[in-house]
């Protein structure tokens, strides 16, 4: 029940910092989120749009996607003036692609402030982008 709970705050807290880092397009979706991942050392912003467990990110400034696969992701929330609590996932679809890419996605990058907390997200994520490269 607490895990429930931490998950449905994540989310929440996660809509409700997308309006304050939405600034492209499709990012102006409802319940968008804009991230930043370490992809090949380049800086790389995604918006996802949705709450899938394998919900594809929109490359900003491009018609790339980049869909992914496996991920080891921590989200975090700490409520102004409260404790911090974290909830740790992981989870890969079968056979993996063999050219996959692996992008970072650091807490320094991806921590958001508002006035009822901070949230952060970090770990790895695994896939490929689309279009696929020639």
């Amino acid at each position: 029940m607490v895990r429930r709970g931490l998950v449905v705050l994540c989310v929440a807290a996660a809509a409700a910092f997308a309006v304050q880092v939405a600034s492209a397009d499709p990012s102006n979706a409802k319940n968008s989120l804009q991230i930043t991942a370490i992809c090949g050392g380049q800086q790389v912003p995604v918006v996802v749009n949705g709450n899938g467990e394998f919900t594809p990110a929109h490359v900003v400034g491009s018609t790339s996607v980049f869909v992914p696969t496996a991920f080891d992701t921590t989200f975090s929330f700490t409520p102004t003036g409260g404790t911090t609590e974290s909830e740790h996932d992981t989870s890969a679809k079968h056979n993996q692609k063999a050219n996959g890419v692996t992008c970072d996605i650091p807490a320094a990058l991806n921590t958001f402030t508002s006035p009822e907390g901070t949230f952060s997200i970090s770990g790895t994520v695994t896939g490929f982008f689309t279009p696929a490269s020639k």
